[in-house]
């Protein structure tokens, strides 16, 4: 009788190789799974970028309006560690909405139709949404271009590429 006990109290607690493997699943979890809970800050920049383009395009076409599109990558020229700031207005500046990309997403490169992106950490660019439903980014020209912005998470360091179609103003990856 006395052995049946000791064993089954031996039989209560975890020895310290089960511990170990335990932590050791739990740190791969935890390595695996952080990163996509820290990346959604990419994915939130990049859906705020495409309504931002959805908005200025039905801006521009409902209005019969040109629209601008100012991508504001000022951010690293300010002391203070300020959003990237996408702003639509008209043409005659009698219209003005702004938004914002989460506090660590900054705009990284831009880039024009099939060409390289170029580092874009400061300054602004202009994207022109004319009323016949095309972009661009050049203001003397009304024909359709592609532009492409990449988005990056200063904490985590990922990137994130979206080209703007010019011939239909939609964002694809």
């Amino acid at each position: 009788m006395d052995t049946l006990r000791d064993n089954q109290s031996k039989g209560r607690g975890f020895t310290f190789l089960e511990l170990i493997v335990v932590m050791t699943i739990i740190g791969l979890l935890a390595g695996v799974l952080l990163p996509v809970f820290f990346h959604n800050g990419l994915n939130e920049a990049a859906s705020i970028l495409q309504n931002t383009v959805f908005s200025a395009k039905t801006f521009a076409i409902t209005k019969r309006k040109r629209c601008l599109l100012i991508i504001n990558a000022d951010y690293y020229t300010t002391p203070r560690n300020l959003p990237c700031i996408l702003i639509i207005e008209d043409a005659e500046k009698t219209f003005k909405k702004e938004y914002r990309l989460p506090r660590y997403v900054r705009f990284w490169q831009y880039g024009r139709g099939n060409n390289v992106p170029q580092s874009f950490t400061s300054g602004t660019k202009t994207i022109y949404f004319e009323s016949h439903g095309v972009m661009h980014d050049s203001q003397s020209i009304t024909i359709p271009e592609d532009v492409v912005i990449i988005l990056k998470d200063v904490k985590t360091n990922r990137t994130i590429t979206r080209t703007v179609l010019g011939s239909t103003c939609q964002v694809k990856e």
